[in-house]
Parts: C-alpha cells; sequence; structure tokens
C-alpha cells in the first residue's frame, strides 16, 4: 500500500517528470505567462534551463535516497532556479 499521494514512487515519478520538462523549455514558440514568446536561442535562457535541468536531476537523486531532509533541500534550490528564471521571464 502507498497511501494517499502514492507514496515514494509518486514523489520518485514527478521529480522525473520535473527533470523531463527541461527539455519542453527548449522548444521554439515557448511564452512565457506575460506572452511573450521566449528565445529559446538566448545565453540567459540557455543558462536558466541548464541550471533548472541540473537542480531537478539532483532532486530525483534526491528522491532515490528516500532522505526527507536531502529532499527538502534539494526542491528548496529547485524552487530558487525557478524563481531566478520566473524574475527574469
Amino acid at each position: 500500500m502507498t497511501g494517499l499521494f502514492g507514496g515514494w514512487e509518486a514523489v520518485e515519478n514527478s521529480a522525473l517528470a520535473v527533470a523531463e520538462s527541461a527539455e519542453l523549455l527548449r522548444i521554439p514558440g515557448r511564452q512565457c505567462s506575460n506572452g511573450e514568446v521566449v528565445d529559446v536561442t538566448n545565453a540567459d535562457w540557455i543558462r536558466f534551463v541548464d541550471d533548472y535541468r541540473q537542480k531537478s536531476i539532483a532532486a530525483y537523486e534526491a528522491v532515490l535516497t528516500k532522505d526527507q531532509d536531502a529532499i527538502v533541500l534539494a526542491s528548496g534550490d529547485l524552487g530558487e532556479s525557478c524563481l531566478a528564471c520566473h524574475r527574469v521571464y
């Protein structure tokens, strides 16, 4: 039984989906929440996406340890990565 929220398997699947979503951010035609089209060849955008992917993979690796403290730290780093990009885009 995995419980109401799916247990570690759900957390692992979610972390993997977040890591894989970085590739979607590289697709031309991506729009920001303000409706502006992102230049996916822009060096800043590439840097933000690379950081997001790296932090996402770290979060996934933390999930594999099943160490809640490691997951909290990794998700905090991932959140900061997202916020840094959203401040610009």
